[in-house]
This record gives structure tokens, C-alpha cells and sequence, in this order.
């Protein structure tokens, strides 16, 4: 047996032992009438429900009010701070995706 092998093992012993607690500790959760007889949980046995009004659900869109000519100055804003300021790892840079201008 090699030393993965036995570092396999010790994990999968691992995670049968946390298995057993956690089945443990939840065999050992109270039960609900428990939980009320101890008045830790309480039902209420009256909901009240009403009607909600209409309304407008939709919402606002600022970026539909752009202009050709705002979304241009923002791609470049993106452009540049991607080629300027963004952390890239030297090996990655070749992935960086600069918009059109």
C-alpha cells in the first residue's frame, strides 16, 4: 500500500466518522412537540390574509437609455482598465476579453 492509498483511506475513515456524528446529532434532535412543550417553538393558530393591491411590477431599465455613444465611452472605460489596472495572472492574459470598440 502506497502512501495515496493510505492517504485515501484515512480520508474516506474521515468522512465515515463525521457521517456517523452527524447522524448522530440529528437522531438526537428534539422532536416538534417537544420543541412546543418547552415553548422554544410556538404555532400561531390564526393567519390573517389579504389582498394585496395592483402595482406596476415593472421595473427600471437605465441602461436601455443609453446611447450608442455612451455605451461606446463605456466599453473603452472597460477596455482600459482591463489593460491597465486589472490583476491578470501573465499566463491568462491572452484569455482577457477586451469589447469592441
Amino acid at each position: 500500500m502506497d502512501v495515496s492509498e493510505k492517504n485515501e483511506e484515512e480520508e474516506q475513515e474521515a468522512k465515515r466518522e463525521i457521517k456517523r456524528r452527524l447522524s448522530r446529532k440529528l437522531s438526537l434532535r428534539p422532536t416538534v412537540a417537544e420543541l412546543q412543550a418547552r415553548r422554544i417553538l410556538r404555532f400561531n393558530e390564526y393567519v390573517e390574509v389579504t389582498d394585496s393591491p395592483d402595482y406596476d411590477r415593472r421595473a427600471d431599465k437605465p441602461w436601455a437609455r443609453l446611447t450608442p455613444a455612451d455605451k461606446a465611452a463605456i466599453r473603452k472605460e472597460l477596455n482600459e482598465f482591463k489593460s491597465t489596472e486589472m490583476e491578470v495572472h501573465e499566463e491568462s492574459r491572452q484569455f482577457t476579453r477586451f469589447h469592441r470598440p
